[in-house]
């Protein structure tokens, strides 16, 4: 009898900390303003979306910001959750489940104005020094791209430094996402660095961000599924676009 109770307590014991650990939403991800970041009122409007649709589920959230390649560690393994404001590509559907698309990011080049550097398709570039971010992901056409000299940076600050001091001929990231740093934060310490650099055509491509869930976390699946009802239920009752309106976003 008391060994029966004994198993008993312990089963009940490791189902309310399954209970407990499914119903907590873990996400890690890197600075990327003004979609998300540390420093953004709320964490950024990305996140302010994410935690919305799923508080109303009933989850208690947390975000972490740090570098892109720890991110993709911890979620790999399943140290955290998901990854928040993640590109969709064949190679991370092996490992994650994607929710329903939150926004979209317009991805291409930047560079220095004073260099005349102007294309149609990516083979005119093999001659050039690009930047990428350890990890991120561009296009599929880019991604792709072998014979392009593509130049391993640590985050977008490093590359667009590097570009502006002609390191890099053109660095690769979201033009929002680039803008914004030139202006509120490397301005700060390069004066003038932000009219140097330009964000040029054509658009590399018109990427959607998602939450991926790790297929290591707990509860996985009911995560992905319990996530995608808040986000229908923010967008039937508006959420959605007030938290996008509050934090000054357009559609």
């Amino acid at each position: 009898m008391k060994r029966t109770v004994f198993f008993l307590i312990v089963t009940l014991l490791h189902s309310a900390s399954c209970f407990a650990a499914g119903k907590r939403f873990t996400f890690i991800t890197v600075d990327f303003p003004p979609y998300y970041g540390a420093e953004l009122p709320n964490n950024g409007w990305v996140s302010e979306v994410v935690k919305t649709a799923l508080e109303i589920q009933k989850y208690e959230v947390e975000f972490k910001f740090s570098s892109w390649t720890d991110a993709l560690e911890y979620t790999g393994e399943g140290d955290y959750d998901a990854l928040l404001g993640a590109y969709r590509t064949n190679e991370r559907v092996k490992n994650y489940f994607f929710s329903a698309p939150i926004g979209q990011v317009r991805t291409g080049f930047f560079k220095r104005k004073v260099t005349d550097i102007k294309f149609t398709e990516l083979p005119e570039l093999k001659d050039y020094k690009i930047g990428v971010v350890k990890g991120y992901a561009t296009s599929k056409k880019f991604d792709a791209a072998d014979y392009l000299k593509k130049i391993p940076v640590g985050n977008l600050d490093e590359g667009l430094k590097m570009l502006y001091e002609g390191k890099l001929d053109l660095m690769a990231d979201s033009k929002s996402v680039g803008n914004y740093r030139l202006t509120e934060f490397l301005e700060k310490d390069i004066p003038g660095v932000a009219g140097s650099i330009e964000f040029i055509k054509p658009v590399l491509a018109m990427n959607k961000i998602y939450i991926a869930i790790s297929k290591k976390a707990i509860n996985a699946q009911k995560k992905l599924i319990d996530f995608n009802k808040g986000l229908r239920k923010i967008y039937r009752n508006g959420d959605f676009k007030k938290i996008k309106r509050k934090h000054a976003i357009k559609k």
